[in-house]
């Protein structure tokens, strides 16, 4: 009789599941499982979506909410776009000075949001979406914490009212957070709404901007190199993997691929395939009515009633304020809460069964695979990684002794990436903190320099006072100028040791590309690979920002 038991729950399931599943299922879960063997992608989520008619082209795992990155930028350019004009001008809060990808700002500093929104999309700046969202989410007697959340929630009832019911946002960055959520779809969907917006478009197609004193070079590789492209976003974290959003145009239709949970050597290769998938999907068939379709609900002018505060607006939304010319609304339940319930309770009644039966006939099985993952897991906990430390190198930068002078050469090259840190939100205020006090004054500096002693003067050679504005600039993430400056400099004196000067093993990353391109321009290619090696190595623990430079030393090894 027990040996009958697991033979006869077999029967059962296989019973019950036959009447819950169609016949047709089970044609399309093998069909898509084929698909996936032959397709060469490795992003764990993607949809190609013609931009037009919203037909989807390809789908793979488009509904799965997953962590979206700095895809989330989108949503956050959106709302600010229709918030404010680009000629607001906003002030930095220190709240704002989040660590990881930042374009530089500094609190009390005055910025255009149109800074803000090329810094948000170009560079994927941090601060500069929580500058928007600070700014744009505030009412008198709001603490910046309460302006951030009450953005996000404007952003979660711009999603709720474009229907995009599987998009949770929880910061305006995109860092990882428990329940920050999208799908490829809602991002897709996001984007569709919003090149409906020629600024968003013009934004994302920008592949270099200038103001406010600030410089700005797109981070997408696509720009330019692709056939058709428009522009993108891009998005990286531990838990998001390497994602992207890419719109490209060819033959009078217009292609929109987002992908989710790639890795750092396939995420483009994965764009390339995907958008050449599409285009030829509509080259062979530009209208076929079997296809599913995706969009955004449609989106009318809405009259402001004039209620109190907390009074229900609608289904599910609430007014959170009201002034004389302003209401704020945010959901009044979580989203996704009423629409899961149809189906959830089959869900739990299934997974139950395939449970039990599983104990049935495989418990001994189930037992030793526990206890080995239980002894495992403490091996795998994972720490956010502290800031890198850039050593004090000695002699290595020296001038080469087979260097001579040559003149500027006419061209050079332009960085063309620069990078979006790894981290959490929870890690937020320490990194804050800590980057805020390794910032010593030039008086500090000098005096750490000659410590010991009691300088009367200090004499600085002229080359070594350009190098020290150099730093300067570059600090306040003017890298063009900075460039020029690092560039006058060893060309006045090549034997100045540029990496010696105050402030230089705190600059941000793009600092040193500025000092390796100045090497470069100087005929001293050797010195700025030396340079971005030591750099480099002391960036190791992110993978995107080694990756920019190795990217930068393999475009100096081709210049030679």
């Amino acid at each position: 009789m027990n040996r009958m038991m697991p033979r006869v729950l077999l029967v059962v399931t296989l019973l019950v599941v036959s009447v819950l599943v169609q016949p047709g299922a089970i044609t399309n879960i093998a069909a898509q499982e084929t698909d996936d063997a032959d397709s060469p992608l490795m992003a764990r989520n993607a949809i190609v979506v013609d931009a037009e008619s919203g037909q989807v082209l390809f789908d793979q795992g488009m509904d799965d909410p997953v962590p979206p990155a700095s895809l989330t930028k989108i949503f956050t350019s959106i709302v600010a776009l229709e918030t404010a004009a680009l000629e607001a001008e906003v002030t930095v809060d220190e709240y704002d000075l989040v660590g990881e990808a930042s374009i530089g700002l500094t609190a009390g500093e005055t910025v255009k949001l149109e800074t803000l929104l090329h810094g948000l999309l170009l560079t994927s700046g941090n601060d500069s979406a929580m500058t928007i969202a600070r700014e744009l989410g505030y009412l008198p007697g709001d603490s910046p914490q309460e302006s951030v959340a009450r953005f996000v929630d404007r952003a979660n009832a711009t999603a709720e009212r474009l229907g995009l019911s599987n998009t949770t946002l929880r910061n305006p960055h995109g860092l990882d957070q428990s329940g920050h959520l999208s799908s490829a779809s809602d991002v897709a969907a996001m984007t569709m709404y919003a090149l409906d917006n020629p600024v968003f478009e013009q934004l994302i197609s920008t592949p270099y901007y200038s103001g406010d004193g600030r410089e700005f070079y797109n981070v997408n590789q696509f720009l330019d190199v692709y056939p058709g492209l428009i522009g993108g976003k891009t998005g990286i974290t531990t838990k998001a993997g390497h994602s992207l959003v890419q719109v490209a145009e060819r033959d009078g239709h217009r292609v929109i691929v987002v992908l989710l949970g790639s890795t750092r050597e396939h995420w483009y290769s994965d764009a390339e395939y995907l958008l050449n998938y599409g285009f030829e999907q509509l080259a062979e068939n530009p209208d076929d009515s079997t296809r599913p379709v995706i969009g955004v609900a449609g989106v009318t002018g809405l009259d402001v009633p004039d209620l109190a505060a907390g009074t229900s607006v609608g289904g599910n939304l609430t007014v959170d304020r009201v002034s004389d010319h302003e209401a704020v609304v945010r959901p009044s339940t979580p989203m996704g809460a009423e629409d899961s319930a149809s189906w959830r309770w089959a869900v739990i009644v299934f997974g139950m069964m395939a449970v039990a039966l599983a104990l049935v006939l495989y418990h001994q099985a189930i037992i030793g695979m526990g206890a080995l993952v239980f002894a495992q897991g403490t091996r795998l906990r994972w720490r956010l990684p502290s800031p890198p430390s850039l050593p004090s190198t000695d002699r290595i930068f020296k001038r080469s002794t087979r260097h001579q002078r040559h003149e500027r050469p006419t061209g050079g090259w332009e960085p063309t990436t620069t990078s979006e840190l790894h981290g959490s939100s929870e890690g937020i205020e320490r990194l804050r903190t800590s980057q805020r006090d390794r910032r010593p004054t030039l008086r500090e500096d000098l005096q750490k320099t000659n410590a010991g002693s009691l300088p009367s003067t200090v004499s600085v050679s002229p080359a070594r006072w350009r190098a020290e504005n150099a730093i300067k600039l570059a600090m306040q993430g003017r890298y063009h100028l900075a460039t020029e400056e690092f560039r006058l400099a060893l060309e006045r004196d090549p034997d100045v040791d540029v990496t010696k000067c105050p402030g230089f093993w705190r600059m941000q990353p793009m600092g040193y590309v500025a000092v390796a391109k100045a090497y470069s321009m100087n005929q001293r290619s050797n010195d700025a690979r030396r340079l971005l090696t030591v750099v480099q190595l002391a960036f190791k623990q992110n993978e995107e920002l080694s990756h920019l430079f190795g990217m930068v030393i393999q475009e100096l090894e081709n210049e030679e």
